[in-house]
């Protein structure tokens, strides 16, 4: 970036990446490469602690139930609800020309609701979104990157 650049976390320095086409994509690092690998297969997988059995998310070196560092992953349903979102309707973000929906889900399989999945929610109208709606999981590819992405699920 140029001094003469706009800085990226302003309105304008979201429409010169936009002009661009530039996308954000995640940016997989240690700990969380294998929530991302699983996704390139187009399976949901989540952390579990190998000393508590809990499951953990975001992914993280160490449980904050019980501290202890071994973990594993296991694949999930891909099932959950809706504990929070928000309608994006300032088209900041490039990739994203139409209000859309950030939430965070609860998978079904987790037991403590801290556990969210930051996702976005697709396939409805945003107004038709609401806490507890029952959720699953699909997958979108966007620019080689495959992206776990939620819509609402009918059959629950």
């Amino acid at each position: 970036m140029t001094m003469s650049e706009p800085s990226v976390s302003t309105r304008a320095g979201q429409e010169r990446l936009k002009e661009r086409g530039v996308i954000p994509l995640p940016e997989p690092d240690e700990v969380s490469a294998p929530y991302w690998d699983a996704a390139q297969n187009e399976e949901l997988h989540l952390q579990h602690c190998s000393a508590c059995d809990t499951i953990r998310h975001p992914p993280s070196p160490d449980c904050p139930e019980c501290g202890d560092s071994s973990s594993d992953w296991r694949r999930v349903s891909g099932k959950g609800t809706v504990y929070s979102f928000i309608v994006d309707h300032r088209l900041m973000v490039p990739g994203f020309d139409e209000p859309y929906v950030v939430a965070q889900i609860n998978p079904v399989e987790a037991t403590r609701d801290t556990v969210r999945i930051v996702a976005n929610i697709k396939g409805c109208d945003t107004s038709e979104v609401f806490i507890g709606m029952p959720v699953e999981v699909y997958f979108e590819v966007r620019a080689g990157m495959t992206i776990p992405q939620f819509k609402q699920d009918t059959e629950s």
